[in-house]
């Protein structure tokens, strides 16, 4: 039943067919460009995959919390199998597979583009990150923004606050290098926090969600 779940949220992502082909571009421009700038100390696929780590909530993760309200599939979901903490999970799980996906498609862009100039290759540490850091939270940014959705009945207010800290990290060199270059063990660190919070957001709609989703 998780399975089907998750199969189902991913199918509503792809939907979003706009969304999908501008973040799709937007990182293969990203990647090309700053992969043929010598002069960038960053690695391109870091840079993008950071960006991509708040864009997928800020775009697609408040979207299936959304369409359940809008098509009353509420009683529906709460009748299944499938307990308040299983949905909430296995939207957040959906949400980490997608940002993967997005993942992987910048380091397939970097490695053809390292076919036609000297650029960076992303080494474990990089992978690490970029596969499984980000990700992780990417969904813990998408049970925030769940979250916000139930307790304040619109995602809005943890969008901005998403969008207002991308800008404050973007316009702060030091803290941008300190988020998005990691060393094995801060890697191990944000993981094992990533997986820490997604656990307090599960425990705090398997206390207060059921009842927030029905209102």
């Amino acid at each position: 039943m998780m399975k089907a779940l998750i199969k189902k949220e991913l199918r509503t992502f792809i939907r979003k067919q706009f969304q999908l082909l501008l973040l799709l571009t937007a990182i293969t421009i990203f990647v090309i460009v700053f992969n043929l700038d010598g002069s960038n100390k960053f690695n391109p696929i870091l840079i993008s995959s950071f960006t991509v780590t708040f864009f997928v909530p800020y775009t697609f993760g408040w979207i299936s919390f959304q369409k359940e309200k809008e098509n009353k599939n509420i009683s529906y979901l709460l009748a299944s199998p499938l307990n308040i903490k299983e949905i909430f999970l296995g939207k957040m799980l959906a949400v980490l597979l997608f940002t993967q996906v997005f993942m992987l498609w910048g380091i397939i862009v970097q490695y053809i583009t390292n076919i036609f100039s000297m650029g960076v290759i992303a080494n474990f540490e990089i992978l690490l990150t970029v596969l499984i850091t980000f990700p992780i939270w990417s969904a813990v940014l998408s049970g925030l923004v769940g979250i916000g959705l139930l307790v304040f009945d619109n995602p809005f207010i943890v969008r901005i606050l998403l969008f207002l800290f991308l800008i404050f990290v973007g316009m702060n060199g030091n803290l941008w290098e300190k988020l998005i270059i990691l060393e094995n063990w801060q890697n191990l660190i944000f993981i094992f926090l990533g997986l820490m919070a997604i656990l307090g957001i599960i425990y705090f709609v398997n206390i207060f969600g059921k009842r927030l989703m029905i209102e």
